[in-house]
């Protein structure tokens, strides 16, 4: 076991991009919910809980879908996925009446990894 120390933040802050990276963003933001959709659409029949499953069980498909984006974008929908998934496995095995999840839009991007962005006071920067 490694003693080593995780360190998790969160920022939030207010976008607002001039109209042709607004586009972008967007862009984005549609994409990544399309990754994240067809992780859990594939987590749920298969009631996988684990990373590796999912992983193997979508990744070279998302890779091939979406071969101009950096692969740690799957990588974080597959997480995002399964923490979606897991979350209602764990409301429904309450005997809560729950319905299955299913996901419209998303207004957040998991952004876990300094590959994937530069922050500087003045602009953010995304791969």
């Amino acid at each position: 076991m490694s003693n080593s120390l995780l360190l998790n933040e969160t920022c939030r802050f207010k976008l607002e991009p001039e109209e042709e990276r607004a586009i972008v963003l967007e862009d984005l933001f549609k994409t990544y919910s399309e990754m994240v959709k067809a992780c859990l659409d594939r987590a749920m029949p298969l009631n996988v809980t684990s990373r590796k499953r999912l992983h193997e069980a979508i990744y070279k498909e998302l890779r091939m879908k979406y071969p101009n984006y950096p692969s740690h974008y799957i990588y974080t929908a597959i997480t995002q996925a399964l923490s979606i998934f897991k979350s209602y496995r764990r409301l429904s095995r309450k005997n809560r009446k729950i319905d299955p999840p299913r996901l419209e839009k998303l207004s957040t991007i998991l952004l876990d990894d300094t590959h994937l962005f530069w922050f500087s006071w003045g602009s953010i920067k995304l791969a």
